[in-house]
């Protein structure tokens, strides 16, 4: 498969999405570390950082970065948190590097333009295979509160040897960009098989559209039976093509984190920058199934009939069963408010506290009790 060179023309729809929600990410992130009192350094990593711009100067990844950290950078300067980014750019085909060089330049520029920025941040340029500089920079990853964007325009990073590295990191949150629906056309092919085999007869019967969610399945099911990695899938479009962006973390913090801007991006699914489901058509009575259920509506009948089941449950079992559904603390909130109208469910206080501020930094834990 030939490469393209992304950067020779302007972003396309895709492209933004992708980058914004890695932008939307950052924004949340960083003030997080950077207001913990007992966190003196975090370090963030783009392994494919591009040029800095495309053809029409709109900003990629590495600029999209330093504006965010432009923006907490009063919060920064007051609590002298050290923020290290570690760019690579690697053109593997080419004898002279032009977008390592572009890099280069295009962040130096956007520096000088902001006299304190010559205290925040350290930049370390890298221009190397990226596949080999992940390994190298795996014991600084390891060391520090750590963002890691793994932005490839392929697979190769959903191999087992990189899911098992990231799947040891405490402390780390990362996001990359898979060409999923390649999965359909060249699964087969031994580079896509040492990636993540797939059995073909999967590949198959799967729709195109839900590639993404059939890789991302894939992944979850090498991991350890007892991991903490909690893996979320956001699919992209782009043109006849299925991409997708995935999010990994051992903490509850940075999946509310993720989940409330994939929501925020589509408050349809949180999981596509299209109609992945057809939810959108299921307003509409058919002659045999009556009304079907959207993404949303099937998971608080499901929560709703797990509750039923039971004497007793915790905000904080509902809230992580949330979570782990892919949903945000208010879809489920609904069904608790509606049960408690109905006589059903019973809380004491005046709000479920179902949220993660309640249930993890203040541990306001409270029992709901189910009416028979």
């Amino acid at each position: 498969m030939g490469s393209k060179n992304i950067h020779l023309e302007p972003f396309d729809k895709g492209t933004i999405t992708k980058l914004e929600i890695f932008e939307d990410y950052a924004q949340a992130w960083i003030p997080t570390f950077v207001m913990q009192p007992h966190v003196t350094e975090i370090h963030i990593f783009d392994f494919f950082s591009g040029p800095g711009y495309d053809s029409e100067n709109v900003p990629g990844s590495p600029i999209r970065l330093l504006a965010k950290i432009s923006e907490h950078l009063g919060h920064i300067m007051s609590k002298q948190t050290k923020i290290v980014l570690h760019l690579n750019e690697f053109e593997p085909t080419k004898k002279k590097q032009d977008k390592f060089e572009l890099l280069k330049d295009n962040c130096s520029n956007y520096l000088s333009q902001n006299p304190k920025f010559k205290y925040f941040p350290t930049i370390n340029f890298y221009n190397e295979n990226a596949e080999e500089l992940f390994f190298k920079l795996t014991p600084i990853i390891s060391k520090y509160p750590s963002l890691v964007y793994l932005d490839q325009n392929g697979v190769k990073f959903i191999s087992q040897e990189y899911i098992n590295q990231l799947e040891n990191l405490k402390t780390t949150d990362f996001l990359y960009f898979v060409s999923s629906s390649f999965f359909k056309r060249y699964g087969k092919t031994e580079e896509f098989k040492k990636a993540l085999e797939i059995d073909v007869s999967e590949l198959e019967a799967e729709e195109y559209r839900n590639m993404h969610r059939l890789v991302l399945n894939k992944m979850k099911s090498r991991l350890p039976a007892k991991t903490e990695l909690k893996l979320f899938p956001f699919s992209i479009k782009k043109n006849a093509n299925i991409y997708g962006i995935v999010f990994g973390s051992k903490n509850y913090a940075a999946v509310n984190k993720f989940l409330t801007i994939a929501w925020k991006r589509n408050e349809l699914n949180g999981e596509a920058d299209f109609d992945i489901d057809d939810d959108n058509k299921k307003n509409q009575l058919t002659l045999f199934e009556g009304k079907r259920m959207t993404k949303v509506e099937k998971f608080q009948s499901d929560l709703e009939n797990k509750l039923l089941e039971k004497n007793s449950v915790t905000n904080e079992a509902v809230l992580l069963y949330t979570y782990q559904c892919g949903h945000i603390p208010k879809h489920a909130e609904i069904v608790l408010k509606r049960l408690k109208k109905e006589g059903k469910l019973n809380y004491e206080t005046q709000t479920p506290y179902l949220t993660y501020e309640n249930v993890f930094r203040k541990k306001n834990i409270i029992t709901y009790q189910i009416k028979k």
